[in-house]
Parts: C-alpha cells; sequence; structure tokens
C-alpha cells in the first residue's frame, strides 16, 4: 500500500525534527532531566511540528529503553504509537470536539492510570477553537492534574488561547522553517526515492509552503507522482497554475516602466491560460518586497538570496518600488468588490503616474527655481561674510573660538584674514581652522617692546600687578585697537 511522503518521511525522534532547535532541546532534556511538566501548549504555524513532536514527546516518557532523552523507536510502546494504537495516547480534535460536554468526559477520564504505559498523554489539536465554557472546565485539570498525566494543547492561533489557560501551562513557540534547512530536508528525500530533482524546483516547494515543512514534503509528493519521478519547475508551475518567477518578473518590469498596453495583455493572456491570478498577485508582491529589501538593507544577504536581478534594479527609485507595492494591494481590496481581472487592470493603470514619480530631492530641485537658488546663494553669502564666526561654531574648542572673535579680521576677496599675535595660537590649532575652512589666512604681527627706562615705582607696579605701564613721552603713540571690518 502506497504511504504518503508526509507520513513515511514524518519524524519518529527528536533528531529527526528539522528546524525547531529551541523546542527540541527543551523536551528532550526534560525527558532525560525528568523535569517533566504536567501541561505544554505548542504555538506555531501549520505544518512545523507541533503534533509530531507531541508524539515524539510521548513515545520518550514512556519508551521501555530510552537513550537520553530519544525513544529508542523499537520497543512495544514506541511502535505502538508509530501506529496510533497506543491506549495512553489520547488525540482529541478541539476543532470538532469543543464543547463543555466533551471536557467534561476528558475531566472524567483523566482520573485513571495509564494502562500500558508510564504517563497518560492528551493532546489537544488546534485548542483554540474550544469554547470559553470548555476552556474554563479545563482550567482545574490543567492546573492540578492527576499524577502521570500530560496535556499537550497544539495551536496555530496563539493569541486565541486564554490568559488563565496560559499561565498553567510550559509554551513552546514554533517557527517558520528556513527555505535553506526545508530544501536539504527535501534533497535527502530525493535520494531516498531515486527522484530527479532540480534544485531550484526545491526552492519553489520551499517558498510555497511558506516555511510548512509538511505542505513542502506533500508538493514533493505532489510534483514526482505529476513529473514521473522528475521534479522540475515548470512541471510544479504547470499543475499549480502558477506562473514562472521569469515571467513574473518580466510583468514587475512593465509596471516600473509604466508600460501599461504590455501589462494589461500579459495579465489578460495569463486569464485565459488558466493562470491563478491571485496567486500572481502573491508572487509579484514577493518580488516587489525582495527588491525593498535589497535597497533598504546595508547586509540583505542576511534575509533573502540576493540575485543578479536585483543587482540589475538597483538604480530603480526607491519611491517607485514603495508605490508599486501599494498598488498590489490595492488590487485585494478592490477585489472583493468587482472581478479581479478588472481589479489588476485598473491597477496597472494607476502605474502610468511612475513616470512622475520622484525623489524629494529631485521634486525640490524642480520646485526652485534658478533665480530662486541664485537669491538664496547670495544670502548664504553675506551672512557667512557678516558673522564668519558660524563656520567654526561647534567645532572649535571654546578659548581657540573666543581668541578669534577677540582678534581683528576682514575679507580680502573670497579669503578670510585674521590679524593675530604669535603667542595666541598654536601650529596645532592653526592647521585645525584650516581643516575646517580652507580660505583663512593668518597675518601675525610683532608683539610691542615695553618702554626702557621706566622709573623704579613703575617697575615695581608691574612686578605686583602685571600691568604694562606706558612712560609720559610714549603716550598717544601706541597703535589703538582694530575694529572687525566685513
Amino acid at each position: 500500500m502506497y504511504v504518503p511522503f508526509a507520513r513515511k518521511y514524518r519524524p519518529k525522534t527528536f533528531s529527526e525534527v528539522v528546524g525547531q532547535e529551541v523546542a527540541v532541546r527543551i523536551l528532550r532534556n526534560a525527558v532525560r532531566l525528568e523535569k517533566l511538566s504536567h501541561a505544554y501548549l505548542f504555538a506555531g504555524p501549520r505544518g512545523t511540528g507541533k503534533t509530531t513532536i507531541a508524539r515524539i514527546l510521548t513515545k520518550a516518557i514512556n519508551c521501555i529503553q530510552p537513550r537520553e532523552g530519544e525513544p529508542c523507536g523499537v520497543c512495544e510502546n514506541c511502535l505502538a504509537v508509530d501506529k496510533g494504537s497506543f491506549p495512553d495516547l489520547i488525540e482529541i480534535d478541539a476543532a470538532s470536539n469543543r464543547g463543555i460536554d466533551d471536557i467534561r468526559a476528558i475531566r472524567d477520564a483523566v482520573s485513571y492510570t495509564p494502562i500500558k504505559g508510564k504517563y497518560k498523554v492528551y493532546i489537544l489539536d488546534e485548542a483554540h477553537m474550544l469554547t470559553k465554557e470548555a476552556f474554563n472546565a479545563l482550567l482545574k485539570t490543567l492546573e492540578e492534574p492527576p499524577q502521570k498525566t500530560i496535556f499537550i494543547l497544539c495551536t496555530t492561533e496563539y493569541e486565541k488561547i486564554m490568559p488563565t489557560i496560559l499561565s498553567r501551562c510550559q509554551r513552546l513557540i514554533f517557527s517558520k522553517i528556513e527555505d535553506g534547512l526545508i530544501v536539504e530536508n527535501l534533497k535527502g528525500i530525493c535520494q531516498k526515492e531515486g527522484l530527479e530533482c532540480e534544485e531550484k524546483a526545491l526552492y519553489l516547494i520551499a517558498k510555497l509552503s511558506d516555511g510548512g515543512m509538511r505542505d513542502a514534503v506533500s508538493l514533493l509528493d505532489q510534483a514526482s507522482t505529476y513529473g514521473e519521478g522528475k521534479v522540475r519547475v515548470e512541471l510544479i508551475e504547470e499543475f499549480l497554475g502558477i506562473m514562472s518567477q521569469e515571467r513574473v518578473r518580466e510583468l514587475l518590469l512593465m509596471l516600473l516602466n509604466s508600460e501599461v498596453d504590455r501589462a494589461i495583455e500579459f495579465v489578460r493572456d495569463a486569464t485565459r491560460n488558466g493562470y491563478n491570478l491571485v496567486k500572481l498577485c502573491d508572487l509579484l508582491e514577493e518580488e516587489v518586497r525582495n527588491l525593498l529589501l535589497y535597497r533598504s538593507l546595508k547586509e540583505p544577504e542576511k534575509v533573502m538570496r540576493v540575485e543578479d536581478f536585483h543587482r540589475s534594479l538597483k538604480g530603480v527609485s526607491l519611491n517607485a518600488l514603495l508605490y508599486v507595492e501599494k498598488i498590489i494591494n490595492t488590487i485585494r481590496e478592490d477585489s472583493r468588490s468587482r472581478d479581479y481581472l478588472r481589479a489588476f487592470e485598473l491597477a496597472i493603470i494607476k502605474t502610468q503616474v511612475l513616470k512622475d514619480v520622484l525623489s524629494i530631492r529631485e521634486l525640490l530641485n524642480q520646485i526652485t527655481t534658478p533665480k530662486a537658488q541664485t537669491e538664496v546663494k547670495t544670502q548664504e553669502v553675506k551672512q557667512e561674510k557678516s558673522d564668519p564666526f558660524k563656520i567654526f561654531e561647534g567645532k572649535l574648542d571654546t578659548l581657540t573660538l573666543e581668541t578669534l572673535k577677540r582678534s581683528r579680521w576682514e575679507w580680502v576677496e573670497d579669503r578670510l584674514v585674521f590679524y593675530l599675535k604669535e603667542k595666541d595660537l598654536t601650529q596645532e590649532d592653526i592647521n585645525k581652522i584650516k581643516g575646517i575652512e580652507p580660505r583663512v589666512d593668518f597675518v601675525f604681527e610683532a608683539e610691542e617692546e615695553e618702554p626702557a627706562g621706566l622709573p623704579p615705582f613703575a617697575e615695581k607696579i608691574r612686578d605686583m600687578f602685571g600691568a604694562k605701564v606706558v612712560s609720559h613721552e610714549q603716550r598717544g603713540k601706541g597703535k589703538g585697537s582694530s575694529s572687525p571690518s566685513a
């Protein structure tokens, strides 16, 4: 009897689980150290291994010969769990058994001891579907269950679980599996099954599965059946009714170039050929998202696969990409009130304005006329010549800036000249000033010599107060201070 890949290659031990290292490590250590919780909540996207790991945990705690927290996989209890005939494993679909009466039945049965194994395990799948009354009926049992009884609640909608339930469970969050890990797992299955596969096709399957290993393995099974043992990109696109990546990128280029006629004809041909426009919209959005990531991140290689296509569009305006992304989102909104093809065509028509989308810098350059630019420049020059010290504010230390302000200065053509004493500035200060403003020149005036032949009392005054004393004959002969001139 044929066994689908999703069941045939379902992990049977913790070591076989792909992409959930945190959850696996916690549970394996809990089994090995005998620190099991009475209730667990497994939350995460579909197909990421929640129910599978719940079954592996059941095997590990009931295994007759466990090894370092791993089930042996060959004992009677392990084989019974794999076959679904283990009496102490009770799996309940909370989507169809969501009422208070169903939970009361569990509460009554939970008091019985395990029949065959060490622990009795209840797995409630899609636990968020339980009613409020059913959750309340489960509270006391979750908080204080009988010994040797473990509850495992699995859900894809963590936010719908009541806080009172969350507080009674040990929570493990399952994440989407990376495309690279999915592809490696699919390669292993292809080798075991003797399938002829293209790596590009496996990456397409991984992308379509949206981080779910179960969906990826099921798609591989379907693709290998359709292709008679061959897994190729064109075959996957054919049986899924989706468009090739090259064609999607061709459409994106038409939108960025505002080629409305070609783009509308492209979409109509896709409809006539049976392509899924909803999926085309998703693929188009994915391409735009990758381009935005490539343009916005310093190291985009860490979050996406950078290809030559992304590098070739490096010169496209970021505003244009953001506008296209917004247009794609309007397709979904408009499709609620009109046919999807019409919504697509209307969105394409809106891309005509892309050629008018400018960056803020370009817009300002267009708004500011040459005359206005000249006036602004003239005003800036006037302000600079009237107060040249603004050039140095925040760039020079306070002492050096005050020295410049106290000095005499003037503009000689386009050069700013400072007249200073040699002791006013060091060579380091001069170099720093010229590094800030190359148009600065310095003229160092000679130091004035103190007059000779001062009377003794004047020398005493000079020694006591450090004052400069000038003789009567020399009064009026010294230079006065010059006022700054612009």
